[in-house]
């Protein structure tokens, strides 16, 4: 009797236990559901704002790209407007102008860039600039030393006049000289022989190595002229027009005026041939081109030279 009592109550017991787990489940199951919506959601959120971010970068390059664009039409534009004379710059700025239309038409065919092309191209703009300012300040030295020939050339145009006009002036003061001699008033300088010599002693003729200008002449024998010291000048006149002279103090009397001399040396005069030699120290700044010497003593010229300095 006993076991038979115990039996029904164990079958009566597993029904009451299925629901409970049945309700679990689909508790567990929805909120499985709500976990995957929300990430479904947190993902679709990021994906969203990530793919906006990128377009917002994208435009941002472009309109990047666009302007470096802007400027290298600018550049391309600036590079039309320069013009040169010179073979070797004229062939500089070709190879420029062909970099520059390269860059741009690559610019104009790339639909998307990225944020490192983006750099390169701004370092090719940068190198394009910076060569383009160099190039300017060439073309412009260029210009600048061209209208300096030709200002050159019309100051040698007047020194050639001027020059005419000194040879004028020398033939005429030769005369004077000629005449002044048939007098017996003044002492000629005969035999005048120039050289341009170097620290060693040696003559040359290129003129940033000379050290000495040596004039030698022989003083004529003159028996009417006043025996006595006297002093020597000469002046020394540069292709340029200017007289060769240590100092602006440096001064002896001609004609009623001052004027400045070469350099100068002091003999004594006893009415016979007198073989001399001045020099003038050089500086070391002499032009090319002829050089003139006049001798001087007691307000007369007494002989005039030449030379030439390549």
């Amino acid at each position: 009797m006993d076991s038979k009592t115990e039996k029904p109550e164990n079958r009566g017991s597993l029904p009451e236990d299925q629901p409970k787990q049945g309700g679990k489940a689909v508790m567990l199951l929805t909120a499985l559901i709500v976990v995957l919506a929300i990430i479904l959601v947190v993902v679709g959120f990021l994906f969203f704002s990530n793919h906006k971010k990128s377009v917002e970068i994208q435009n941002q390059l472009n309109i990047e790209k666009d302007s470096i664009a802007l400027n290298l039409q600018k550049i391309m534009h600036e590079y039309d407007e320069l013009e040169t004379d010179n073979e070797a710059v004229k062939e500089k700025l070709s190879e420029e102008q062909e970099r520059a239309t390269k860059l741009y038409d690559e610019l104009k065919q790339v639909k998307q860039v990225s944020y490192a092309k983006i750099k390169e191209y701004q370092r090719e703009l940068g190198t394009l600039r910076s060569i383009m300012r160099t190039m300017v300040k060439e073309i412009d030295s260029l210009n600048t030393l061209n209208q300096e020939l030709i200002v050159e050339n019309i100051k040698v145009r007047k020194e050639y006049t001027m020059s005419q006009k000194t040879v004028e002036t020398l033939e005429q003061k030769t005369q004077e000289l000629s005449t002044a001699v048939e007098k017996g008033s003044v002492v000629k300088a005969r035999n005048v022989h120039i050289q341009t010599i170097n620290k060693r002693g040696r003559e040359i003729t290129r003129a940033r190595n000379v050290d000495k200008i040596q004039t030698c002449f022989t003083l004529s024998e003159n028996r009417i002229a006043k025996p006595g010291p006297r002093y020597v000048y000469i002046r020394i006149l540069g292709p340029d027009g200017f007289i060769l002279a240590k100092s602006t103090s440096d001064l002896f009397d001609f004609e009623g005026e001052k004027i400045v001399y070469s350099a100068h040396r002091e003999i004594d005069y006893q009415n016979q041939d007198i073989e001399m030699c001045i020099f003038f120290d050089s500086d070391g700044e002499l032009l090319a081109g002829k050089y003139e010497v006049t001798i001087y003593m007691e307000g007369y010229i007494m002989g005039v030279g030449e030379f030439l300095l390549k």
